[in-house]
């Protein structure tokens, strides 16, 4: 990939809460650059779970991992995401601006104006010359990041979902707020308000409606349905 790479979101992590998160981003016109250790998407559905059977995801009565993540991938496409797979971020900084830098352990970087931390529980290692199936989980860089913390996760506003840094989000395992439950629909839940801040900042502040999948033309137009 290039030496650096611009999008309004940088999402690291690319689990269910990740791909659900580039959805809703999506919705309000903001594109997404996911960085994931693994070579595929899907995070622990992929590698822990792909043919298990989930049995509370709404709307599904059973789903196995690999066919959520094939869902929620189609769910995103239309908002043509950016994943950059096989590399962990190291290093996450921001300027005088607000802009983030991100910097990978292939010596390459991503721009975003906002960054969202979806790294689930740690970073997954894969082997040499092994496939998501191969991955082991550990620590990560992120465990060395100077954030608040709480039972091992990161602390957020659970109004916003924003940690203690402006402009830095955490959703899904990655985050701890009173109450939080560890399921995949809260994660999805989650996703869904660190974007609404997001969006709301990316207006400039200013009052901006939410505007609903079921009312909005030009939502219906980004997903090609008219």
């Amino acid at each position: 990939m290039p030496d650096s790479q611009d999008s309004d979101v940088l999402i690291v992590g690319a689990g269910p809460a990740a791909l659900f998160a580039i959805f809703q981003l999506g919705l309000y016109g903001l594109r997404c650059h996911v960085i994931d250790g693994l070579d595929r998407a899907g995070g622990q559905c992929v590698v822990l779970y792909p043919d298990k059977p989930i049995y509370d995801v709404p709307g599904f009565p059973e789903i196995n991992g690999s066919e959520l993540i094939e869902r929620l991938l189609r769910q995103a496409a239309p908002f043509e995401p950016l994943f950059t797979f096989g590399c962990a971020v190291v290093d996450l900084t921001s300027d005088a601006g607000g802009e983030w830098l991100a910097r990978l352990d292939d010596g390459s970087q991503a721009r975003g104006d906002y960054v969202v931390l979806a790294s689930g529980l740690g970073l997954f290692n894969l082997p040499p010359d092994g496939s998501a199936a191969d991955a082991d989980l550990g620590a990560g860089p992120i465990s060395d990041w100077p954030l608040e913390r709480s039972r091992g996760a990161i602390v957020v506003d659970p109004g916003t979902f924003e940690t203690s840094r402006p402009g830095l989000f955490a959703i899904g395992d990655a985050c701890d707020y009173p109450g939080k439950v560890k399921l995949i629909l809260s994660a999805f839940h989650e996703a869904a308000l660190a974007t609404q801040e997001i969006r709301r900042r990316a207006a400039g502040g200013k009052k901006s409606p939410v505007e609903y999948t079921t009312a909005s033309r030009r939502i219906r137009e980004s997903l090609g349905r008219t």
